[in-house]
């Protein structure tokens, strides 16, 4: 059963969503300017680019299975699809959009018979494609600097990105090992400390195995510029006139913003973010709603196949 904490943040933050919803569609828009752009809409093209939900899945799967293959174990490439589809259903409810992950960490120590090592698979997943995402943005913005200029907040994002980045380095660098390994033997929190160590040395395991780490780096390239294409081809369907090269910057930066944990499934805090982006190009508030809310549909029709999937699933 839900404890009440839980249903009071989770009514705080439906409040929340339905609260900017409603002022965007009061102040910005109406329902039938946006039903208007979708009727619009080139309903070709955005097939096209919900069938690239399909092949960044395929992609996903392959890179997770390299990974998990550098850690001596084996996984069947159909069970990550699955299992990624599963964890997109548990994204809808849970905190932010890597929610999922948890589901994909339980599924993947099925096979590791060990949570610490699939956790530390996910996370070098993730960060792969972070990584990937965090480059693409840094260096079209260095091309694009009138608009990141527009823009603080692309640096912002981009300092944040660095510095969680440079943390991350700082943890797997051996002054942080012999920090970490300073505990009395009986210390109250020497379990904790031995499973943060053993989660640390999963991570650097791959300095052993930089073959397969360079192919998941250029699986996540792949994957990231597949997700830049899916955004690209949703914005020509609504006919707008923005350059390919332009959501190379912009669609990091919602990505980010949507990691924050105040709205349900960054309902508000998607909107607002293509309102803000979408009004540099001239481009009407329906326009910027429509192309969130088709964002957000085919987010649900994946979580709902994965629903089904983690129903009907042994």
């Amino acid at each position: 059963m839900p404890k009440k904490k839980d249903i009071f943040v989770f009514t705080l933050k439906f409040v929340f969503s339905a609260s900017v919803l409603a002022f965007i569609l009061i102040s910005q828009t109406s329902l039938r300017d946006i039903f208007t752009t979708l009727k619009e809409a080139d309903h070709l093209l955005l097939g096209i680019s919900f069938s690239l939900h399909a092949l960044g899945l395929v992609i996903s799967a392959i890179r997770w299975q390299i990974l998990i293959k550098a850690q001596d174990d084996w996984v069947p490439i159909g069970f990550l699809a699955k299992s990624y589809l599963v964890g997109s259903f548990f994204n809808l409810f849970l905190p932010t959009r890597i929610g999922g992950d948890v589901v994909r960490i339980w599924d993947g120590s099925r096979y590791s018979k060990s949570l610490i090592k699939s956790s530390a698979i996910v996370l070098v997943e993730r960060l792969s494609g972070v990584i990937v995402l965090f480059l693409f943005a840094f260096c079209v913005s260095l091309i694009r600097l009138d608009m990141a200029q527009q823009f603080p907040v692309i640096w912002v994002s981009l300092i944040l990105g660095f510095f969680g980045l440079s943390l991350l380095v700082l943890f797997l660098t051996p002054v942080a090992g012999i920090i970490l390994g300073i505990l009395p033997e009986k210390s109250p929190l020497i379990a904790t400390q031995q499973k943060i160590l053993r989660f640390r040395e999963t991570i650097l395991f791959y300095r052993k195995r930089k073959g397969a780490l360079g192919k998941a780096f250029f699986w996540a390239t792949l994957l990231q510029i597949n997700v830049i294409f899916h955004y690209y081809l949703i914005g020509q369907a609504l006919h707008l006139e923005i350059a390919l090269m332009d959501y190379f910057i912009f669609i990091p930066i919602v990505h980010l913003i949507l990691l924050i944990p105040i709205t349900i499934n960054g309902l508000g805090l998607r909107e607002g973010a293509y309102l803000e982006i979408f009004r540099y190009y001239g481009i009407s508030s329906a326009a910027a709603i429509s192309f969130s809310w088709i964002d957000l549909a085919f987010m649900l029709i994946v979580g709902i196949v994965g629903g089904i999937i983690y129903i009907f699933r042994k």
